[in-house]
């Protein structure tokens, strides 16, 4: 293969720089007495004797030696430039380019690869994946989306930079044009600050009648670069977000559209429907609405019919048949809504609205009017009518009705056959410049112009005279003022203030370098260049448009046509058309591999002409300047060790897997051997190993004998194992003492393991049984039933039983608590814990209402006979004279009073007693 490896060896570099290069030796050191040939055999052909003095060799060995390093060093630098430039000429890369291969790993800026189709194709099936819409009606979206991965030209037009990946972005609403973050901010901010400056900048004025004008009401907004879309000053955008909006900051995935977030977009769709978008978030306009909607026709005539929401509406093909507005024909479009009938094309001969002439026109332009002037008289007979053609009567003299005179001071009714002079008073009427009055006599016709002289300021306020009140004052003078783009004076004659934008070119060159500004005069940087440049891939097949003056920096667009490079490798390698060096073969190398001799063909991929870099090992730097140089090189590798899957057995016999073809040795699978041993119970615990009889599954001679002890199973319960060696069933009873407590937790009780867990013989009661005898420790149990009452069980496991049947004495009565008596619990329980009252409970009842009765009377008698006393002794202290009829009457009514205040509570204290019984009872 020696010739291949000549043929793809690394070009020989020219000298770029026209440097005398000395050729390098092997190792990168020079031969001795090689770096200062020219030197030596300059001096050797001089006649001026050297001097041979041992100091004098040693400083010339030095020198010598110190000139050879530095000219190494000098070699060296020159050819990493001479590298250098040969790559930058042969290939462009750009800065933006170098910066995404270093950071993302050569991920290009809207993260799909160099010549990776897939990917784009992946990226896309997974943003519209959610629509089930027409294929037709993702186009303008599709078309975007296929821009965006694969011209890798997304360009900020205000910096004229490139959009990547990395960056924070801002997308106009309108033309969904990207735009830096930060740019965009600062655009808005600075069309705003100038709108501001310029708002300022302007004052009020007089018009020429004297009114001021005060400046326009300040309207701040900014506009997109690209589209001129309007946005308020709160639109201005304080965050980096996703397309959709709904997260701030989104982080950056490679298989997600650039400066997405992933989740479904839900804008509302356009127009509005009520449904939402369902493609993932994605940049551009969204699709027309994929949904399905039932509807009838336009006409309403038609059955209902399933179409998609973008769609709207759907036609028939039934005629409308409706009458048109001429009344005669019919509708012969097809279906339409009700009411949207277009007019009667219909034409036929119609007369006008006077009779006078005929024309055939169109049915829904049956009522014409000629240019004749009707001409008829009127029924004074004197005056004619004067309006254009019309139809119908002509109506009253218009002469025969009220006027007036000319100035409309006096009104008057007279025939139609006289004439209505002037009155010869004044006028008066406002004239035209709505301050004077017309201080004519009254008169016929149009008043004239004011020539009331005032004294008016010009427009620009610096001079003032006396003129008719019907001119307009301006001088001759003009205005110095520069306009708003701050270059241009505005030399209008009288200005009054508010000069005109400048209507001159701007003229400046664009970012672009090429183009010129063609808007007028302005303030600030110019829009950006608005025109478009080609930009060609490498075989000149495939083209695109990209912004002006990003030729240079832009990709090249992506070409379908095969490349025309020739193949480095046996292999026919097509692809695509692309910039720079051709992609490795990704084939299966497919030749016989004489690395490990095996009859299967070499599966790794081609590795007939791979780019290798190597260091020189014996590099030895003089200082921190130095690298060690690097050897690219294009070179055959040798075929890897064969990966090939082939089956191989382990030792043991126990599995078989697939193993690669250069490590095809059969070895131990790791698992226990497993062969059953002699003792028939259990099997060898080895690990896989090798033996006689791959196939066997009893001892072989390679295995460890038994030395376990007894497996047996013990009685469930029992965790004691037994300390015999291995032997067979059964094993010894379990005499391991157990001490643990009753149920009752009073008492300790001591037994053995087989005691409570014996080998099974009998049912499960019996043993059941058995336990609950070995953990009871006989005595009374200490547990309170439900009814509070203590357990008359011996100790038991689990709740006391029959707690129902407790006959433990307890003590009942009745309501009153007359009746008393001892019932066991269960009984006292039933009867709900009370006893009934009887016929004596009754009469001791009504016995002590009888007793309270007669306390009460009682009480009520010793009131009255206090009362009398009280009475009597004021009438011994106060009434000692003879009273007259007239106060004894008083007096008894005042008694009687008295005697009712004292009654009155003690009615109603009883009324209360009898209620309180008879509630009791």
């Amino acid at each position: 293969m020696a010739y291949r490896d000549r043929k793809l060896a690394a070009p020989k570099v020219a000298n770029a720089w026209r440097l005398p290069t000395p050729p390098p030796q092997p190792g990168g050191q020079r031969k001795p007495g090689t770096s200062n040939a020219r030197t030596e055999d300059r001096m050797a052909g001089s006649k001026i004797p050297q001097p041979k003095t041992p100091s004098s060799t040693a400083a010339a060995t030095t020198t010598t030696a110190m000139k050879k390093s530095a000219q190494e060093k000098f070699n060296q630098v020159q050819r990493q430039h001479v590298e250098k430039a040969r790559q930058y000429a042969t290939e462009y890369v750009s800065s933006e380019e170098e910066e995404d291969d270093a950071d993302a790993g050569n991920t290009r800026l809207d993260g799909i690869g160099r010549n990776d189709g897939s990917s784009t194709q992946n990226i896309l099936g997974s943003v519209l994946k959610n629509y089930n819409g027409a294929p037709s009606d993702m186009g303008k979206t599709q078309e975007y989306l296929q821009n965006l991965l694969e011209s890798r030209n997304a360009v900020c037009l205000i910096c004229i930079g490139t959009v990547k990946r990395a960056d924070k972005i801002w997308s106009c609403q309108s033309c969904y044009t990207f735009f830096h973050l930060l740019c965009i901010q600062r655009w808005a901010n600075d069309r705003i600050s100038m709108k501001r400056m310029h708002h300022e900048e302007q004052e009020g004025y007089y018009n020429n009648r004297g009114e001021y004008i005060p400046k326009p009401v300040l309207s701040v907004h900014w506009d997109c670069p690209k589209c001129r879309q309007e946005y308020e000053p709160v639109d201005i955008p304080r965050h980096y977000e996703c397309f959709c909006g709904k997260e701030q900051d989104p982080a950056q995935h490679p298989w997600l559209i650039p400066h997405s977030c992933g989740e479904p977009c839900g804008k509302q769709l356009k127009p509005t429907c009520g449904h939402h978008c369902r493609l993932l978030c994605h940049p551009g306009p969204c699709p027309p609405c994929p949904q399905t909607i039932s509807v009838s026709c336009r006409c309403a005539k038609s059955a209902a019919k399933t179409i998609r929401c973008s769609q709207g509406s759907w036609t028939c093909t039934v005629k409308c048949t409706r009458k048109l507005d001429c009344g005669i024909h019919e509708c012969t479009e097809r279906c339409h809504p009700t009411g949207e009938c277009p007019p009667c094309r219909n034409r036929s001969k119609q007369p006008c609205l006077c009779g006078a002439q005929s024309k055939e026109v169109n049915c829904f332009e049956s009522r014409w009017q000629c240019e004749k002037v009707c001409n008829r008289p009127y029924a004074c007979s004197l005056h004619k009518c004067e309006l254009r053609c019309h139809a119908g009567p002509c109506g009253e003299c218009p002469l025969g009705k009220p006027r007036s005179c000319p100035c409309g001071r006096t009104q008057t009714r007279a025939a139609c056959s006289e004439r209505i002079g002037t009155c010869g008073d004044t006028c008066q009427k406002m004239l035209a410049c709505g301050v004077h009055q017309c201080m004519e006599r009254c008169h016929e016709g149009e008043c004239g112009s004011c020539l009331v002289l005032v004294q008016k300021t010009c427009r620009c306020g610096q001079t003032s005279r006396e003129i008719p009140c019907s001119k307009e004052a301006t001088c001759e003078t003009k205005c110095k003022k520069v306009r708003r783009c701050g270059r241009h004076p505005c030399n209008r004659k009288c200005c009054d203030g508010q000069c005109p934008d400048c209507d001159k070119v701007c003229g400046k060159t664009l970012s672009c370098g090429r183009h010129k500004c063609s808007s007028c005069c302005h303030q600030g940087a110019c829009y950006p260049c608005n025109q478009k440049s080609t930009v060609k891939c490498r075989c000149g097949g495939t083209s695109t448009e990209v912004a002006c003056g990003r030729e240079k920096k832009a990709h090249a667009p992506k070409c379908t046509l095969p490349c025309r490079q020739p193949a480095k490798c046996h292999h026919h390698n097509p692809h695509a058309c692309h910039a720079g060096e051709c992609p490795p073969c990704v084939q299966p190398c497919g030749e016989q591999n004489d690395t490990t001799n095996c009859e299967h063909p070499c599966e790794a991929k081609c590795h007939d002409a791979v780019t290798v870099v190597t260091k020189d090992k014996h590099f030895k730097p003089v200082g921190p300047w130095d690298v060690p140089r690097e050897t690219v090189e294009v070179k055959r590798l040798p075929h890897p060790v064969c990966e090939v899957k082939v089956p191989v057995m382990c030792l043991g016999g126990h599995e078989t897997s697939e193993w690669p073809c250069y490590n095809s040795k059969p070895a131990s699978c790791g698992r226990p051997c497993g062969r059953l041993l002699k003792c028939g119970l259990h099997r060898c615990p080895l690990q896989c190993h090798k033996v006689t009889h791959r196939a066997s599954t009893t001892q072989d001679s390679r295995c460890e004998p038994c030395a376990a002890g007894c497996v047996v199973p013990r009685p469930a319960g029992c965790v004691h194992p037994c300390k015999r060696r291995c032997h067979q069933n059964p094993c010894e009873p379990c005499m391991v003492s157990i001490k643990d407590k009753c149920y009752c937790g009073l008492t300790q009780v001591f037994y053995t393991c087989n005691d409570l867990y014996p080998p099974v013989e009998g049912g499960t009661d019996e043993l059941q049984g058995r336990r609950n005898a070995v953990l009871s420790c006989g005595q009374k149990c200490i547990k309170n039933l439900s009814c509070g009452h203590r357990c008359t069980s011996v100790c038991h496991p689990g709740a006391c039983p029959n707690p129902e049947l407790c006959t433990k004495k307890v003590k009942v009565t009745c309501p009153c608590n007359h009746r008393k008596a001892e019932l066991p619990c269960n009984v006292a329980k039933e009867s709900g814990g009370a006893l009934e009252c009887d016929d004596g409970c009754e009469a001791i009842r009504i016995q002590r209402q009888q007793e309270e009765q007669a306390k009460e009377d009682e009480r009520r008698a010793q009131e009255e006979l206090a009362n009398q006393r009280e009475l009597e002794e004021y009438e011994r202290k106060f009434n000692r004279r003879k009273h007259r009829e007239r106060k004894r009457h008083e007096v008894k009514e005042q008694e009687s009073r008295n005697l009712l205040l004292y009654i009155l509570p003690a009615l109603i204290v009883l009324v209360g007693v009898i209620l309180y019984f008879v509630l009791l009872q």
